[in-house]
């Protein structure tokens, strides 16, 4: 029996989610959630944006519009209207990698030619994250800290996820050198031959390294933010510079998203408590630092501003996001964040529409994707996502790389209940 076949999955209506706590009750005592079905919708909504976004990720314009059923070019003057939300929802394609891309790449795909519903890098960091808590609860070293991540940055390419299958260990060695390099730093190497300072990762760029691996530490701490944020922003030796707040609000939103009730009439309500949650969780308070923006303000004010400046047009939105990025390495951090949420804001907070227009300007396609999918996922729950796109996400993960993603929201869905008289996360 197929193991999705076999779940009770969250229904998107208001009668079942109102089920759900709000967020005033959150702050005050844990949430009685459904985890794991909210975990799975958080891990799988995750996994399915990147595999959504793999296969057209960087590629040229002209080779994905040859595809079958390609992205649309939105053009001056056509309206995301409910009608072309509808439509735009319906061009969800989950594709093989065949065509653009079929040769293994290391922040890619790892098998030739990999079939629809394959990951990339953005949801194997989440993996090394996973390994590390597992190994935690093994061993019984509670608090995880960030050497436990770190330690996992150099562990998880020796597990049987890797290790026996053809050409895998050295995609991921090229794909880990960055992380490796400091994962050794934090650890106490001092070889510069084999260990380097977390703040050059990247050129010190601010980038969404946090935004690949520390998703699922919401499902930890889902309905508290500020819990979420804390661990988030402990375990992130790979973020630098304004990323690392970024990044961990992120993380923030999440757990608010994970216990938000949704009003099928109005479900802008909740995305906007989702939104309050990420903007005023700040417990180190970057908000107050004197002669200063904090940049998720500065971010998340610019992604609401370009949707409503565009006036319902894609096209507009996708003009601004150029000229404002030109410059940009598409993968910072603040690039996947704008885009995600001025994406959801432009398609009236309609989840699937926005999720492939999160692919539709194109550039780093399913680390867009992965994030927009994380947040519909916590919020909406698994059932969201038609069963086929899920079962192919699943059994892809589970052949490739012998994860099993319910047991793992069973897995994180339990941690969530330990953490209500238990510390999980070491302090930063």
């Amino acid at each position: 029996m197929n193991l999705l076949n076999r779940r009770r999955f969250l229904e998107t209506s208001a009668t079942v989610l109102a089920l759900a706590p709000t967020l005033a009750r959150a702050a005050t005592s844990p949430p009685v959630i459904d985890e794991n079905d909210r975990a799975l919708g958080l891990l799988l909504g995750g996994a399915l944006g990147d595999a959504l976004g793999g296969p057209i990720e960087f590629q040229a314009r002209a080779d994905v519009q040859r595809l079958i059923d390609p992205p649309k070019i939105w053009r001056d003057g056509e309206l995301l209207d409910a009608t072309a939300r509808a439509a735009t929802a319906g061009r969800l394609r989950l594709r093989s990698y065949r065509e653009l891309r079929p040769v293994p790449e290391s922040y890619g795909n790892w098998n030739p030619s990999s079939e629809p519903g394959t990951i990339t890098d953005d949801t194997r960091h989440k993996l090394v994250l996973l390994h590390a808590l597992h190994e935690v609860e093994r061993t019984n070293r509670w608090p995880m800290s960030v050497k436990d991540l770190a330690q996992s940055y150099l562990d998880w390419p020796k597990t049987k996820a890797v290790v026996g299958r053809n050409g895998y260990p050295e995609l991921a060695a090229d794909w880990l050198e960055e992380w490796q390099f400091a994962a050794r730093w934090v650890l106490g190497e001092r070889d510069p031959s084999k260990a380097l300072p977390p703040e050059r990762m990247w050129q010190s760029l601010p980038t969404c390294c946090g935004q690949m691996t520390l998703l699922p530490v919401a499902a930890i701490y889902a309905g508290a933010p500020e819990a979420a944020y804390r661990a988030a922003f402990s375990l992130a030796f790979f973020d630098n510079g304004f990323g690392k707040d970024l990044n961990a609000a992120l993380v923030a939103g999440l757990a608010a998203a994970l216990t938000t009730p949704v009003d099928a009439k109005n479900p802008r309500a909740a995305w906007e408590s989702v939104l309050r949650a990420l903007r005023t969780t700040d417990p180190l308070r970057f908000g107050k630092i004197r002669w200063s923006e904090r940049q998720v303000d500065r971010w998340l004010n610019l992604a609401l501003k370009f949707a409503r400046d565009a006036q319902g047009q894609p096209a507009r939105l996708f003009a601004t996001l150029e000229k404002e990025f030109e410059h940009t390495t598409k993968w910072e951090a603040q690039v996947p964040f704008v885009v995600a949420f001025a994406c959801l804001e432009i398609a009236d907070y309609d989840p699937l529409a926005a999720l492939q227009l999160s692919m539709e300007w194109g550039h780093d396609t399913d680390s867009y994707a992965q994030l927009v999918g994380a947040f519909v996922g916590a919020l909406y729950g698994p059932k969201l996502f038609p069963e086929t796109w899920r079962e192919k996400v699943v059994s892809r993960l589970k052949a490739d790389h012998d994860v099993d993603l319910e047991e793992e929201s069973r897995f994180l869905a339990l941690l969530h209940r330990r953490a209500t008289n238990q510390k999980l996360i070491a302090d930063p």
